[in-house]
């Protein structure tokens, strides 16, 4: 890499924007706070921005279908019925007044328009949305019929299409109202995927937080980004009273042995609440008669407010982390109805078994389809489909070459040409073999033996089966579904895939995948966060949206890192994963670890450390006080464990990093060893220079490491062994010559 390319990237943090405004979000905020009960409101829920539908819905062949899901939350009273509101493009081709389309909501029909608008246009259709599903989630399904004046018309004709535009929307009309209040449902209503407006979530933690509060606040942040791993979190931390904290949910932590303004300030609200068991744990709280563990509380934030306070009293620290550990797994689905739960004991289960990671590859060399979850999957119809199935790996996962291999077994029906139909398998796009689906009879549950191309394999990886199913006589006139014609991977197909594992590492493009290395215990239970003696608010900001990112791309359902509040000493770490998080212009807390002296840049403001070049040259990169850094390291104390830190000379700087989270998240973004964030949108990535192995080394790669590295040795030793052989050869000459002389008779005198 040249001088001046690493120059502009350690220039390209180095204009920062100004921190992202929130008076939009708390305008926001506290105009759903205000409104009225009887306030009517209209919000239309877009097929593109709510439902991340990514592009137009196409709908393709004489007979096609496509779906589509939304939700309603419980505080929307719904006035009248919801209006579909539909953007419709269609081919030119369509006969106008055959060709049309029928809705379908909750499964049953709605309605059916033609498709007769102008070709160059596109056409509006309105249609009243009769609802039936009593859970909030409801289902739209779109079936056309596509019909053209062509002499012969196929399924698969190009010209046979319609296109639902992703800009179509769900008009609903309602007046907002309380929500019904029961801890049997949590998350709700901190976090519902029914509602196109996700709340803020506001931590309330004291002014001087210890490190049980601080981790059982990472716990239900991580939680909370599980759940809903597929949408941004508005999350932040907030010290001090109820009444200055912004607007949306709050969630209340505090030891009640150590009570402070968050347990005073709950108190009061639960208090002056006129439910009984609410003003009874009020008393709780003031008379401390807690039970072991503690207590969970859930009431509206105001008489009237939408937004509610979750309250977790710790007896003390441990009793508030073990109420953390049950909201953040699947004993919370064993909460009771009501707004009080009493919590006595709870035993922290068991650290998860390694490299179980859930929607992975077993660790066992050799597994079946039905070990992925997959049951028998069907293509049917003419020209069949394709089957998917997802492979990821763990990212230090790597097959080994020549050796992966994959037992297909399939079966086909008997009305398939057995001439021209066939079946292809392929591994992220690239061929990997087929058959051709030749017995007239069809076949069931043939085996196929193919070997997969492993350099094609990665943490995100998808094989699909492609039947290409023809019929026996080709259709004179109108196509149709042939269900007739099938094909079907069973589930006892296997898989074998002996694999090293290793990763160079450090890499920061490889968190995304299950928060790689941290996440090879799937509860993140080697895993330690470090902060400040006495973090600021915006250190336990940027800590809250790392946890929240942590259980985002986390492939276990519960949570069991630990968090140290102050510099860790190296005994504490041994077989411990860190992530450290640290600002001011010292980075004094990196300095404590002895961290400073591995990493690539310097906490002292610029200039800092200087990058050798592989041409020998150096350029000059020190730590902008302006930007945020994330660097990955290997330990120095450990090379087997790794570590991440996230400093800023400034903490305010924090927000900005954080704020990231909202939009595209951060940790899909982050890579090479080194990543400055100056916004959302400037982030440039210092490269890695010499990747780091770590894990199980390959053989062939161990035993080939040495004369990668070191060719002077292999120079060395031909010349050392060239020279012993001519010494060896001339010694053997010298002794040939005296038994030569030695054998050799006297001349006898001549007589």
């Amino acid at each position: 890499m040249s001088t001046r390319l690493l120059v502009l990237l350690a220039l390209a943090g180095s204009l920062a924007a100004p921190a992202p405004a929130h008076a939009a979000e708390d305008a926001r905020e506290a105009a759903f706070e205000d409104l009225a009960a009887n306030e009517m409101r209209v919000r239309d829920i877009s097929f593109g921005t709510d439902l991340a539908r990514d592009g137009d819905m196409a709908l393709v062949g004489i007979n096609a279908i496509s779906s589509v899901r939304f939700g309603i939350p419980d505080y929307w009273d719904v006035q009248g019925e919801p209006e579909l509101h539909l953007d419709v493009a269609r081919s030119a081709m369509l006969i106008p007044d055959v060709s049309a389309i029928t809705v379908w909501a909750d499964g049953r029909p709605i309605g059916t328009f033609s498709l007769d608008g102008d070709p160059a246009e596109v056409d509006t259709q309105i249609l009243k949305l009769p609802l039936q599903a009593e859970s909030g989630y409801h289902s739209l399904q779109f079936w056309a019929y596509h019909r053209s004046r062509l002499p012969c018309e196929l399924s698969d004709h190009p010209g046979l299409w319609s296109r639902i535009l992703e800009s179509s929307f769900v008009r609903v009309t309602y007046r907002p109202k309380s929500p019904d209040l029961s801890l049997s449902d949590w998350p709700y209503p901190f976090r519902d995927d029914r509602d196109p407006d996700p709340a803020r979530v506001v931590l309330a933690l004291g002014e001087d937080p210890s490190a049980e509060e601080v981790k059982a606040a990472g716990y239900i942040a991580s939680h909370l980004g599980h759940i809903s791993g597929w949408r941004p979190m508005d999350l932040y931390v907030h010290q001090g009273s109820f009444a200055t904290a912004p607007a949306g949910h709050i969630i209340a932590l505090g030891r009640n042995d150590a009570p402070g303004q968050v347990i005073g300030d709950l108190s009061a609200l639960l208090g002056g609440r006129p439910e009984a068991e609410l003003s009874q744990a009020a008393d709780r709280i003031s008379t401390n008669n807690l039970p072991k563990s503690g207590m969970i509380t859930l009431a509206p934030r105001a008489p009237g407010s939408m937004r509610s306070v979750l309250g977790i009293v710790g007896s003390d620290g441990e009793g508030l982390v073990n109420l953390a550990r049950v909201l953040s797994n699947k004993e919370s689905s064993g909460l009771p109805v009501g707004m009080v739960q009493l919590i006595d004991g709870f035993e922290p289960p068991t650290k998860m078994e390694p490299r179980r990671w859930t929607g992975t590859v077993p660790p066992e060399t050799s597994f079946t389809l039905s070990d992925l979850g997959n049951d028998d999957r069907m293509a049917m119809g003419y020209h069949g489909g394709t089957v998917s199935i997802p492979l990821n790996m763990v990212p230090d996962d790597h097959p080994v070459p020549g050796s992966a291999r994959f037992e297909l077994v399939y079966s086909y029906s008997a009305q398939a040409d057995p001439t021209n139909s066939r079946l292809d398998v392929f591994l992220n796009g690239a061929a990997v073999g087929g058959v051709a689906l030749d017995e007239v009879d069809g076949r069931n549950h043939v085996k196929l033996l193919l070997e997969l191309p492993v350099h094609e394999m990665g943490p995100e990886s998808r094989l699909d089966v492609r039947f290409a199913l023809l019929q026996k006589e080709e259709p004179t006139c109108i196509g149709e579904d042939r269900e007739h014609l099938w094909g079907t991977v069973h589930s006892d197909s296997r898989l074998t895939m002996p694999r090293d594992r290793w990763a160079r590492i450090p890499d920061l493009s490889l968190v995304r995948y299950g928060a790689y290395p941290f996440g090879l215990h799937p509860d993140l239970s080697e895993t330690v966060f470090v902060l400040p003696s006495q973090p600021s608010r915006t250190e336990l900001q940027l800590y809250a949206w790392l946890s929240a990112e942590l259980g985002r791309v986390a492939r276990g359902d519960r949570f069991a890192y630990d968090v140290r509040v102050g510099a860790l000493t190296r005994e504490a770490t041994e077989g411990r994963d860190i992530i450290v998080v640290d600002s001011g212009p010292q980075g004094a807390l990196i300095q404590k670890m002895g961290l400073l002296d591995s990493m690539s840049f310097t906490p002292k403001g610029a200039p800092g450390v200087s990058l050798a070049l592989a041409s020998g040259g150096m350029v000059a990169l020190g730590a902008d006080p302006r930007v945020a850094y994330f660097e990955e390291m290997i330990l120095p104390w450990n090379k087997d464990r790794a570590a991440i830190v996230a400093y800023a000379a400034e903490p305010t700087l924090f927000e900005r990093v954080g704020r990231c989270l909202n939009g595209s998240p951060l940790f899909d973004r982050l890579t090479g060893r080194v990543t400055r964030v100056a916004s959302c949108t400037d982030l440039a990535a210092i490269p890695v220079e010499e990747a780091r192995v770590i894990g199980e080394r390959p053989v062939r790669e161990a035993a080939y490491e040495p004369i990668r590295n070191n060719y002077w040795l292999i120079l060395a030793g031909i010349a050392l062994l060239v020279f012993v052989a001519l010494v060896l050869r001339a010694f053997w000459l010298a002794l040939g010559r005296s038994d030569a002389y030695d054998g050799e008779e006297m001349p006898g005198e001549v007589v």
